[in-house]
């Protein structure tokens, strides 16, 4: 056999050697250092959380689109067959105290303006490192420009109000009819 040929079996091996390359690439561009994403920039880091919310939310059963732009509130619309939701992204490797710290607001005019149920419906909010995900209503924010949330224990002071939240993501799905009697 000559030199430029190859054989079945490697030729089968070769996109999973390209796939473990791109993800070796990715880790050290990305890498995880206690927890946190250290090479990334805070857009790279908020881009990857965004990824991270589309692979989880389909996982989980539901239609995930991605508005054109950056103009609104909202990074997502998520279908859930019977109702649409607006959800930002937010991750966090902050921690204080045991707690992770998660910025809830925007940015207007050099001045911070908490989210609004009129503007966003949902925050989904990522503990960078880990796959624990705070699927938090907007309503439960009560105009807060931070929250902290304790995933690990810690310091509970507003932890219990939030921890309810955890992998909710049952609040964005469809809501079961209930069946008709016979």
């Amino acid at each position: 056999m000559s030199a430029g040929k190859r054989t079945r079996r490697e030729q089968s091996a070769a996109p999973q050697e390209q796939a473990s390359n791109n993800l070796t690439e990715t880790k050290s561009r990305f890498g995880k250092q206690g927890g946190r994403f250290s090479k990334a920039t805070c857009k790279q880091r908020g881009e990857l959380a965004e990824m991270m919310f589309m692979v989880k939310a389909s996982t989980k059963g539901l239609v995930v689109s991605k508005p054109y732009g950056d103009s609104n509130r909202y990074d997502f619309i998520v279908d859930s067959c019977q109702r649409t939701w607006r959800v930002q992204v937010k991750s966090t490797a902050s921690t204080r105290l045991h707690g992770y710290r998660v910025s809830v607001h925007w940015n207007a005019y050099r001045k911070h303006v908490p989210y609004q149920p009129s503007d966003v419906d949902f925050l989904a909010v990522l503990i960078t490192g880990t796959d624990v995900w705070y699927v938090i209503p907007t309503r439960a924010l009560r105009g807060r420009l931070m929250i902290r949330v304790f995933p690990f224990g810690g310091r509970s002071r507003g932890s219990p109000r939030l921890e309810k939240y955890r992998d909710a993501w049952h609040l964005l799905q469809r809501e079961k009819k209930p069946r008709p009697r016979t």
